[in-house]
């Protein structure tokens, strides 16, 4: 029986907040025989240079990026395909939110002093080494301290989305950041959209240049795939999907290769992202 040449397309360094090195995931890629990977860090395309060259001519790269952007007052996530990092509009963000992200731990930090938790800036970036700063590298240096006893938890009490030390981390709404992803050459889509979106927003996200839908996902059961292959051929989306593998980070996390989706859904990506699809 031939295996069908597989691809997974939503993937995290330790550029952001995975654990894996470009070169080990690229390395994990090929002994799964996966045909394409993207590595989509938050904010940043600081690995895929690193990921190009360790992958060379046996595993194909797509180029992408994951965004935080507005919506409606809410926090959602934009990945970007078939980017080019060097473009002026996504150079400019890129470099922005370095700097932001940063400015948010801080906040953050300050916040978490007035709850009783004490944790520094120096420890947040000793967890982080490398990456761009967020929220799990805090949630980690609060788990080392023994404040939390998961990082769940950390989440939960102190600095998810609806807890007391949150501090907003999107500075573009969405049509903005799907603005800067066509003048990079990339094509936006939602990610994981069980997660933070009501199905009634998808028809206004597609009028904002949505242009496909995270239908497989690492925490969309089988039903809720299906289901969002139904919205994407009703809102004539591409359909994309990936583990959202941050390697060790989460307990019991996804992994590269854990979920995967057909060549040929990459290949309707692809012929988008050239304008042709």
């Amino acid at each position: 029986m031939v295996k069908l040449p597989l691809a997974d397309l939503h993937l995290h360094t330790f550029h952001s907040d995975g654990t894996f090195s470009p070169e080990e995931l690229v390395l994990r890629a090929l002994n799964l025989k996966l045909s394409c990977i993207s590595v989509t860090d938050h904010d940043t395309a600081a690995g895929l240079p690193a990921a190009q060259k360790a992958a060379g001519d046996r595993l194909e790269i797509l180029p992408g990026i994951e965004m935080t952007a507005l919506f409606r007052k809410r926090e959602l996530h934009i990945l970007g395909y078939g980017i080019r990092p060097e473009e002026a509009a996504l150079s400019a963000f890129m470099a922005r939110m370095h700097s932001y992200r940063k400015e948010r731990i801080q906040a953050m930090i300050s916040r978490l002093r007035a709850h009783g938790v004490e944790v520094s800036f120096e420890e947040v970036q000793k967890v982080a080494g490398p990456g761009t700063l967020g929220r799990p590298h805090l949630a980690e240096a609060i788990l080392k301290k023994g404040i939390v006893g998961s990082l769940k938890e950390a989440f939960e009490r102190y600095i998810g989305d609806r807890a007391p030390c949150f501090v907003q981390g999107a500075t573009l709404t969405v049509p903005e950041a799907v603005e800067i992803l066509r003048q990079a050459g990339g094509v936006a889509v939602l990610a994981h959209p069980y997660r933070l979106v009501q199905d009634e927003w998808i028809p206004e996200l597609v009028a904002c240049g949505i242009r496909g839908i995270e239908a497989v996902h690492s925490e969309h059961p089988g039903k809720i795939t299906k289901k969002y292959q139904k919205i994407a051929k009703e809102q004539k989306l591409l359909t994309t999907g990936g583990s959202d593998c941050h390697g060790f980070r989460k307990a019991n996390g996804p992994l590269i290769g854990s979920t995967s989706i057909p060549l040929e859904w990459v290949d309707r990506l692809k012929e988008a992202i050239s304008g042709k699809g």
